[in-house]
């Protein structure tokens, strides 16, 4: 896995590359809330995907 695709987990998570575990843990929730397909509102399979993803990679 190169840099690029790295910097674009962090991307989508919206954190900083120096961002702790405890910090991952965080933002992953608030926005796996967000965007969870089951959430009316701002729901987004998509964008659920992506965010649930770059915290799999992230978190390893």
């Amino acid at each position: 896995m190169n840099d690029d695709s790295i910097s674009d987990y962090y991307e989508d998570l919206q954190v900083s590359p120096n961002a702790d575990q405890e910090t991952l843990e965080r933002i992953y929730r608030m926005l796996a809330k967000r965007y969870h397909p089951d959430n009316g509102c701002t729901g987004c399979v998509d964008k659920f995907d992506v965010v649930t993803k770059a915290y799999q990679v992230l978190s390893d």
